[in-house]
């Protein structure tokens, strides 16, 4: 297919909306990086670093996924009714947290090898709670392939986040204003989604049934029993590396390390994960009736994204150190020598991620967990060799860069085999 008509079809100026407020979203981000950086020292972004990965594993249980039963429901009845059952869920999941903290803070926060938040424990469940509420609404945006909404939360949250950011550090806040500066732009794109469904879908409110919510309970229970699990490992598998590289070398490497990552992860920011939404939604719409056309478009995407992901990598494999010193400021340095291990690592999620999410779309819940348990015992594995041996940080996070594209790339052939299946059993029923 001709790249001019690629971006005619509707798929693709889906993902050209979602990519647009994205690529302003993250200049925004990358406007406002050079100042932040300067403001706040390495060993304060490790901060940050810890509490935004503790929170992205507690968060990501918050309402047991069952919101991702919403985009593929039969009808919007059922969706409204999913929609209630995962506020329930969330509201008790986000008070046990908060109770949990309050009272257990101290010997939790050492199991996970983060004390250094106990002073910002209570910010946690704040966390969990915006952050649930979001992706619920966002699910209801993919059902509705409402991409102008998610296009408009992506700016409200970078604009949000880094004015707080910037405003606290000015006033001294210390690495609370870097938390209470995720929390806030977490919080901004509620009403940007929310917005929508009370304007155009609020007399579904009036379907909400107690019945209906207990069976959509007991017809999506794949999603808690495997998919929550699954994502928990997956969650895991991104934010263990944090807490291993705090505990064995401390939050200053943190700091560089958490730069690091979040720079070379822009283009799986920008582009990958707007085309993993826009292709989610679309799957999710067709997949069941007609797989092969989510396998043809599977196909044409990895073969852009292997071009485009080119780019980036070998910028930051040929300047990396030079580029964060340069813009950053002098101290962070070695994050650009972190940037260059992990850009092969983004590279492989880049390319293989965004079409990989046909598992939750054909309710593949177990392969989908037994995949993410895999990539958890290579991360124990990566940094347990580490310790062993005593490795550098940078051979450490070059030992788990290497073992998640591995992952990366097995999660991709299990998907292409998912569409296979599904494609050669929708011949057999149509033969039939």
């Amino acid at each position: 297919m001709q790249i001019t008509k690629l971006f005619q079809s509707p798929f693709a100026k889906n993902v050209a909306m979602v990519s647009a407020s994205t690529a302003f979203a993250q200049l925004m981000n990358a406007l406002f990086s050079p100042v932040i950086t300067r403001i706040y020292s390495p060993e304060e972004y490790g901060i940050l670093t810890l509490y935004t990965s503790i929170l992205g594993l507690i968060a990501i249980m918050s309402s047991l996924k069952y919101e991702w039963g919403m985009p593929i429901a039969e009808n919007d009845e059922k969706a409204v009714n999913i929609m209630a059952l995962s506020f329930m869920v969330l509201l008790i999941f986000a008070t046990t947290i908060y109770i949990a903290f309050y009272f257990f803070g101290r010997p939790i926060l050492a199991l996970l090898n983060a004390t250094k938040l106990l002073n910002y424990r209570c910010l946690i469940p704040i966390g969990v709670l915006l952050a649930g509420s979001y992706t619920i609404f966002l699910q209801w945006a993919y059902r509705n392939k409402d991409f102008g909404s998610i296009s408009k939360t992506k700016l409200a949250q970078s604009i949000t986040g880094n004015v707080t950011t910037v405003i606290l550090g000015w006033l001294g806040a210390g690495p609370v204003g870097l938390i209470l500066g995720q929390i806030l732009r977490q919080g901004a794109g509620i009403g940007t989604l929310s917005r929508p469904f009370f304007k155009d879908s609020k007399h579904l409110l009036k379907k909400l049934d107690k019945t209906q919510i207990l069976w959509c309970a007991k017809r999506y229970k794949n999603f808690p029993i495997f998919t929550a699990p699954s994502q928990l490992l997956n969650t895991a598998g991104v934010q263990l590396p944090v807490i291993f590289i705090s505990s064995l070398y401390g939050s200053q490497v943190l700091g560089l390390y958490g730069l690091a990552n979040a720079v070379v992860n822009l283009p799986m920011v920008l582009i990958g994960q707007s085309i993993g939404d826009v292709f989610y939604a679309e799957a999710a719409r067709v997949g069941k009736l007609n797989p092969k056309r989510v396998k043809d478009l599977s196909g044409k995407l990895f073969k852009k994204l292997l071009l485009i992901g080119l780019v980036p990598l070998m910028i930051l494999l040929f300047f990396g150190p030079f580029l964060f010193s340069f813009v950053f400021g002098h101290r962070w340095y070695d994050a650009g020598e972190y940037a260059k291990i992990l850009a092969f690592l983004v590279f492989a999620r880049f390319i293989f991620t965004p079409i990989s999410r046909v598992f939750s779309v054909f309710e593949r819940q177990k392969k989908e967990f037994m995949l993410d348990l895999f990539r958890v015992i290579l991360v124990f594995v990566a940094f347990g060799i580490s310790d062993y041996f005593n490795l550098s940080s940078y051979l450490a996070v070059g030992l788990y860069s290497a073992a998640m594209s591995i992952v990366y790339l097995v999660t991709y052939l299990l998907a292409q085999n998912i569409l296979y299946e599904e494609i050669k059993q929708k011949e057999i029923v149509g033969t039939a």
